[in-house]
């Protein structure tokens, strides 16, 4: 096994075993996560980043991870690590082009609608998706997710996030991810813009944090603008390099999870494609109400469809 990368929110200490997965092994302190992960899932604020990392079997008397200042031990092992190898999870950039940003968000939104999975909330892009949905189940889940988006848009922005706060399955809920998504892109436009979002995105993460701890870290992460590289490669492609990075980096990103990647890129897109007056409303929201009242904003991707019907579908 050799260390890769370490990352830059890892805090030195003594970690308990949380739970085993092929490609991760996840540590507790009791107050965080960390994640020990091959390279297949790639460099992230709480990932230590191991080639060859051992399968599951193999790993599964590992019971402690230890991470003292440029050494990392786990089972039998010990890995030193330099300041060179700490990933950068903050989006760094100066100059961008607003054409260039617009025309390859207009991009990510064709891929989105080409290759997304077909249970991803690449739906809320693509209204001829709603047909995959076959079961009462998941038709009710898929009407679920279209009206918290429908509220967080053109409704009331915190009401729309406790809708979507656990709505779904797996390590990380849709709901969850699409509301990841929705900070990168809030962070996103604070740094593109200047605009003062922290109360926005403070009021967000609090309706957003639910019981699971995967999900907090992850939208922890997202309000603070700490990006997992997959996520940071395709921000940095769409603002300042050509379509063929963006093709790449989506590619890559939509690969994360059953369909994880995908959702976050969702909840980033429709964010970024809504800009204009709905962000600016929520941060002048925040600040006079300290709650969030209607956005009257005309929601162009939603789907009137499926807000319409019932929730409990037979």
């Amino acid at each position: 096994m050799t260390l890769l990368s370490m990352g830059d929110q890892v805090e030195p200490g003594d970690y308990a075993i949380h739970s085993r997965f092929n490609r991760a092994v996840n540590f507790t302190n009791g107050r965080r996560l960390v994640f020990l992960v091959d390279e297949t899932i790639g460099a992230g604020p709480l990932n230590i980043v191991l080639r060859n990392l051992p399968s599951r079997e193999a790993t599964a008397g590992s019971s402690f991870l230890h991470v003292r200042p440029h050494v990392v031990a786990f089972e039998n092992h010990r890995f030193r690590f330099t300041e060179n190898q700490y990933y950068d999870s903050r989006l760094r950039f100066h100059r961008w082009s607003s054409d260039r940003f617009h025309r390859h968000v207009a991009l990510l939104g064709e891929l989105l609608c080409e290759t997304a999975p077909p249970g991803s909330l690449a739906f809320l892009v693509d209204r001829s998706r709603a047909r995959n949905f076959k079961t009462g189940f998941e038709r009710a889940w898929a009407d679920q997710i279209a009206r918290g988006v429908e509220q967080v848009f053109h409704g009331d922005l915190i009401t729309g996030i406790e809708a979507l706060r656990g709505c779904g399955w797996g390590l990380t809920p849709s709901g969850d991810d699409f509301i990841a998504g929705l900070l990168f892109g809030l962070n996103l436009f604070d740094k593109m813009h200047g605009w003062c979002l922290r109360t926005t995105m403070n009021a967000i993460f609090k309706a957003a944090a639910g019981t699971n701890p995967f999900s907090n870290t992850f939208l922890d992460l997202a309000r603070r603008g700490l990006h997992f590289q997959k996520m940071k490669d395709l921000i940095l492609a769409l603002i300042q390099e050509g379509e063929d990075s963006v093709r790449t980096s989506a590619e890559r990103l939509f690969g994360l999870g059953g369909s994880s990647g995908t959702d976050v890129a969702t909840g980033f897109l429709m964010t970024v494609e809504a800009e204009g007056g709905t962000v600016v409303q929520w941060g002048e929201k925040a600040k006079e109400k300290g709650r969030f009242g209607s956005v009257p904003y005309p929601l162009r991707l939603s789907h009137p469809e499926l807000v319409e019907k019932e929730a409990a579908v037979a």
